[in-house]
């Protein structure tokens, strides 16, 4: 066997030490790249990030009604057409940024002026054929059928429970629940749990039951503003804390309330936006109108309880829209993804492209946590 000078290894040695170094750093980036150890949401999604080459987007995917799609292919044919693109290949959402963000003048001067737009007698019954591809994400969200008409006051449900407010200070969370969505809607208690409001003033969007505002104010909460069509009588004991508004005057009058909520929270409401259910405007961004208005009220680091049913994106019209990845990355534009809450468990839980992975619309409902970045 042939023995190594002495004076040659010390070179050897480290020619070894820097080789190793050198793979370590190669293996690590395919593990993170396609080995399943993807980077999650929760980064900010500040306009001085590094952007994404085109070719890299090749290598992340998630799954809709088509199958499973490229980030580049949605990247391309969805997200640059209706003025986003991805900052970050964040999954299961992908992390975008707005190409032109509009003002919260511009935001909501464009809701009244869809507001005012002429409506028919009757919630129409099929999507118009020449809006066809802003409602269905230029076909990668599936529709299905689903019609209500809750737009006569026979049909449309009425506010219910806001007299039992001081008796439901004292009910359970599994009751509190009841009232709503039941365990669906103990999720919102378990991320209350764990990002409490103390002392702080929120934004309720959409309650025809209080059992939002009765849990906000359990966990902390000292004065909450309610935008909701219906109007609401609040008990003269909580109408210190507890207040309501109709969305007409809330947008007429918005500059007063802009930045000033630490919070505000939307459960099963948003899904419904724009979709002529109710008797309001058809518009294909419906609720992203209402996720750029909440960002206008929140201060920055305000938090948003979002509640809405998940899936492989779609919409069964008219009855709600239903949120895989596609959507939730326009939803999520401007906040940061803290967690995800069920009810079945108080703490977070990991939620990834198999909660996401459900048949043809097939839904569930969980409490996201946003904060405003």
């Amino acid at each position: 066997m042939a023995i190594l000078h002495s004076s040659l290894l010390p070179k050897m040695l480290r020619c070894l030490v820097g080789s190793a170094i050198v793979g370590f750093f190669i293996i690590a980036y395919f593990l993170s790249k396609n080995g399943g150890e993807v980077e999650n949401y929760t980064v900010e999604t500040t306009l001085n990030k590094v952007e994404i080459a085109p070719n890299e987007l090749k290598d992340y995917r998630v799954k809709t009604h088509l199958g499973s799609v490229t980030l580049e292919e949605l990247n391309e044919k969805v997200y640059k057409p209706f003025g986003y693109e991805i900052l970050h290949p964040t999954l299961p959402v992908p992390t975008l940024r707005m190409l032109n963000e509009p003002t919260c003048q511009k935001v909501f001067s464009s809701w009244l002026k869809v507001s005012k737009e002429p409506q028919p007698k009757l919630p129409p019954k099929k999507i118009p054929d020449s809006k066809a591809n802003e409602f269905l994400l230029n076909g990668y969200a599936a529709i299905g059928d689903y019609y209500f008409n809750d737009k006569s006051s026979t049909n449309r449900s009425k506010p219910r429970y806001w007299d039992l407010i001081p008796e439901m200070m004292n009910y359970s969370k599994t009751e509190l629940g009841a009232i709503g969505y039941y365990s669906e809607s103990v999720s919102l208690y378990h991320a209350m749990d764990h990002h409490r409001l103390d002392g702080s003033s929120g934004l309720v969007v959409g309650s025809m039951k209080p059992w939002v505002e009765v849990m906000a104010l359990r966990h902390g909460a000292k004065k909450i503003l309610t935008v909701e069509y219906n109007t609401l009588t609040i008990p003269t004991e909580f109408q210190d804390r507890l207040s309501s508004i109709l969305p007409m005057d809330f947008v007429n009058d918005w500059e007063k309330y802009a930045g000033t909520f630490d919070f505000a929270a939307s459960f099963s409401s948003l899904e419904h936006s724009g979709l002529g259910r109710y008797g309001d405007p058809l518009d294909p961004i419906g609720d992203l109108r209402e996720m750029l208005k909440i960002k206008c009220m929140l201060n920055k680091g305000g938090i948003l309880f979002l509640g809405l049913p998940l899936g492989i994106d779609a919409i069964q019209y008219n009855a709600h829209r239903i949120y895989g990845s596609v959507r939730l990355a326009l939803m999520f534009y401007g906040f940061e993804w803290l967690g995800t809450y069920s009810g079945g468990q108080e703490e977070a839980f990991d939620f990834d492209l198999q909660q996401l992975d459900k048949k043809l619309f097939e839904l569930t409902q969980h409490t996201l946590v946003l904060k405003k970045l």
